[in-house]
């Protein structure tokens, strides 16, 4: 996404524009935007309500997270994430609009992504040329192969990717392919 230009010649980013275009659509929120030290930090944004706060966050080439949790203790990472302004601002006005809270990322089982996915034990087991029992294991597994694990998720037609939160709440991706 391009930088918009105001009417000074001057860029702004998308927090920037996203704090503008909340300040017109929310009146009575208080709109704060505080701005990192360093030109390649983290920009906090805060939406105030009397009974409701939301934070966001946003930093170039990361994108934005939000915060609207009254358990949420400071320094935890974002529960939502989006890629640009495009996607984060009409979940952001929604969360205003309802006063909801933001939803982290739920951990999965292997049977919860198969069941969503419509596939039985028995199909998993065909694809990946194995019985049934087999399958049953794997899913009630508590530690496993990260190969094993790659296995599954192919059958399934998905793909695996092994992420790392970084103390600074970068995430890194691990590569796990055959191409290292």
């Amino acid at each position: 996404m391009q930088k918009a230009k105001t009417h000074e010649g001057a860029q702004i980013n998308q927090i920037q524009r996203m704090q503008r275009i909340l300040q017109v659509a929310f009146p009575t929120a208080k709109v704060v935007l505080d701005e990192p030290l360093l030109k390649t930090g983290v920009w906090m944004l805060d939406v105030i309500l009397p009974d409701y706060r939301l934070a966001i966050s946003w930093q170039t080439k990361k994108g934005f997270g939000l915060v609207a949790d009254e358990a949420h203790a400071y320094g935890e990472g974002a529960d939502e994430v989006f890629a640009d302004l495009d996607q984060a601002l009409p979940r952001v006005v929604h969360l205003i609009n309802c006063k909801r809270p933001t939803v982290p990322p739920q951990a999965v089982r292997l049977k919860d992504i198969r069941e969503q996915l419509g596939l039985s034990q028995e199909e998993v087991a065909k694809r990946l040329g194995k019985k049934q029992g087999a399958i049953s294991r794997q899913e009630s597994r508590s530690d496993c192969h990260i190969s094993t694990l790659t296995t599954y998720v192919k059958a399934l037609g998905c793909e695996l990717v092994v992420k790392v939160v970084l103390p600074d709440r970068t995430e890194r991706e691990i590569r796990i392919d055959d191409e290292l």
